[in-house]
């Protein structure tokens, strides 16, 4: 009894420490970009100046494919958005740079749907594992 006891903790423990590592919130690399040319991605990092004014804020960086792109994040109350987006502005041929167009995104699940400013949707990034 004692063995079963003990072997149902480990497992208990051991759930819960893989899913101290599960994905939440916006943290992360969305899209399938990252190293690879002409697709978008977006990657998130926390800030390390959180305050009580956000749930969580950070800074983003990425690419559309060609041009590189910086700025900040900031999720309030569900709602994701981005703040002075910035990036560079090369000439590229076949790439659609909808993505300097994102101002806020909406996050289910394992995908991530960018929207502009008046709301419209540009596109989606998958997570990256």
């Amino acid at each position: 009894m004692k063995r079963l006891a003990a072997l149902a903790g480990s497992v208990l423990l051991a759930l819960t420490i893989s899913s101290c590592g599960a994905a939440t919130g916006p943290v992360g690399t969305w899209g399938d970009g990252y190293n690879t040319d002409k697709k978008p991605y977006l990657e998130l990092s926390l800030g390390s100046d959180q305050t009580e004014q956000f749930d969580q804020a950070g800074f983003v960086s990425g690419s559309d494919g060609c041009n590189r792109i910086t700025g900040q994040w900031f999720l309030v109350q569900g709602e994701l958005s981005f703040s002075q987006l910035s990036g560079t502005q090369m000439a590229c041929e076949d790439v659609d740079q909808w993505l300097m167009k994102t101002a806020g995104a909406e996050l289910t699940g394992d995908v991530m749907t960018l929207k502009d400013a008046n709301g419209r949707t540009l596109g989606t990034l998958d997570r990256r594992n």
